[in-house]
């Protein structure tokens, strides 16, 4: 992994355009904090039966409203009378909403209400079939080494990744900018590697190195260092959600717990990359640890804490509920991180993007609702 991840780095990535990751963005926080509310509260009285004429179940009934009006006003959660009946408790009629899925319908409203295009059933009834289109989602193709692309300024491009900066650069019209010279180029691989500053010795000796591999040899040096894989390992825990206590502490400090043993999983990943662990045990050992070969097995069983440091849900819901709630964030972790896959999606209908049905999401949820989990 140690030659994997740093190339990470030094690929340039041209990132789309920021419209279409905030429509991502949206969808995402959609289909998993104000549909899956929606469908347990509201579905029931506001669908078919339409109480008080009243439809929940698309962005154009909401807006249409029923015989008190407009339901919600796009980026003005005061002014909206779902918003106003929910946190008066008058609505759903059965209970209340927890005061973090009221959080999250605020800010839902406020952020312009979105709600994903309706587009007709894929299935119509038949059997869930993958689309052509489906087939070609980016996480799911294959590994492919790409032509470097022609350039006018061959001479700036030290090797093949420069050339498709160049390329970009010269798409639009872009000048490159002038190298950089030692010093800064010591400052910014040290900071990328390890996150922390060349020392003053270090500079002075890079400074003085004449050697035609004198940058690849800080490179090896840098890579070499314990604060490589605690640079590196902070990007997979922010990966996996890595937390050393639950959210709701503050709110609740005589209930909840720090995690005591959560450090545990910490080392180990900042160990795996010190160590340069082959990036297929790395993942196996997280899914699976406990049902690889032995005698790898107890410098591998850390790996489940990815899963053991998830949510737990107290009192927040009905307990089954919570459970489910459990489960579909260790699906969601799981296959985000592993599939680039949002399976979490499809607890609630058929992905309606990613090739997922809800038959497959179920599939999952089971292999961790059958599983124990041990302090």
């Amino acid at each position: 992994m140690k030659r994997l991840l740093p190339g990470f780095l030094l690929v340039p990535v041209f990132l789309a355009a920021q419209t279409q990751d905030r429509t991502l963005e949206k969808r995402e926080f959609f289909e998993k904090h104000v549909r899956p509310v929606l469908a347990q509260n509201c579905f029931a009285c506001h669908t078919n039966s339409k109480m008080a004429g009243l439809r929940l179940d698309s962005r154009e009934d909401i807006l249409k409203g029923g015989k008190s009006g407009p339901a919600i006003v796009p980026g003005e959660p005061d002014k909206s009378l779902m918003i106003s009946a929910i946190r008066e408790a008058r609505m759903p009629k059965d209970g209340h909403l927890q005061p973090s899925q009221i959080e999250d319908l605020v800010t839902w409203v406020k952020d312009g209400a979105y709600w994903p295009e309706s587009i007709a059933s894929q299935t119509g009834g038949k059997p869930y079939t993958i689309t052509a289109a489906q087939r070609q989602l980016w996480s799911i193709q294959p590994l492919q080494t790409p032509v470097p692309p022609k350039i006018t300024n061959a001479a700036w491009a030290a090797n093949d990744i420069d050339k498709f900066v160049v390329a970009r650069l010269e798409k639009e019209g872009i000048q490159q900018a002038p190298l950089a010279d030692r010093r800064t180029l010591l400052r910014r691989v040290t900071y990328d590697l390890t996150g922390l500053p060349p020392t003053e010795e270090e500079v002075k000796a890079f400074n003085t190195d004449k050697s035609p591999n004198a940058y690849e040899k800080v490179v090896d040096r840098l890579l070499a260092s314990p604060h490589y894989g605690e640079k590196w390992g902070r990007h997979w825990l922010d990966v996996v959600r890595y937390g050393e206590d639950d959210y709701r502490i503050a709110k609740l400090p005589d209930h909840m717990e720090k995690y005591p043993h959560a450090y545990v999983f910490r080392d180990w990943v900042i160990r795996s990359l010190n160590e340069d662990m082959p990036y297929d045990t790395f993942v196996k050992a997280q899914i699976a640890a406990d049902q690889m070969d032995e005698k790898q097995r107890a410098r591998l069983i850390p790996g489940l804490g990815m899963n053991g440091l998830g949510v737990w849900s107290f009192n927040d819901s009905p307990p089954p509920i919570e459970r489910a709630d459990e489960w579909n964030d260790k699906v969601d972790t799981t296959t985000k991180a592993f599939l680039g896959l949002t399976v979490g999606c499809a607890r609630c209908h058929d992905h309606k993007y990613d090739p997922i049905p809800t038959k497959d999401y179920y599939r999952l949820v089971s292999v961790f609702a059958s599983t124990k989990y041990h302090p």
